[in-house]
């Protein structure tokens, strides 16, 4: 048996490549919306767990508004994480990064006023 050769270990390896560079980014991803995204996905869960729609929206519309602003928060995060490590043109990844921080908003005001709405009614 060859230790050094064998595909088993050239996959092994690249995995372990691979996970040192996410782990890396990942600080990197909590400035570039990534804590937004989290919150949004995070509330939206919490929505969807918790609360009953309010007695103005329509249970279908509720929940359809709240899976949005989940998928939407866990696309974010993806995508901060992307943005960050992305090493080559930094100009455009910063560029990125405040986009990402500029879209998390709206979704997490939705989600925002969705919790709000569903405390008051």
């Amino acid at each position: 048996m060859v230790l050094g050769g064998s595909a088993w270990w050239r996959r092994q390896e690249a995995a372990a490549i691979a996970a040192l560079k996410l782990r890396e980014a990942l600080p990197a991803a909590v400035d570039s919306g990534g804590v937004a995204g989290l919150a949004t996905a995070s509330a939206a869960i919490t929505l969807a767990v918790c609360k009953r729609p309010p007695a103005g929206i329509h249970p279908d519309t509720y929940f359809l508004a709240v899976s949005g602003c989940f998928f939407i928060g866990v696309a974010q995060l993806g995508a901060a994480v992307w943005a960050s490590i992305r090493r080559r043109r930094r100009r455009h990844a910063a560029g990125m990064k405040k986009l990402l921080v500029y879209a998390s908003l709206c979704p997490l005001a939705a989600a925002v006023g969705l919790s709000v709405a569903s405390l008051l009614w």
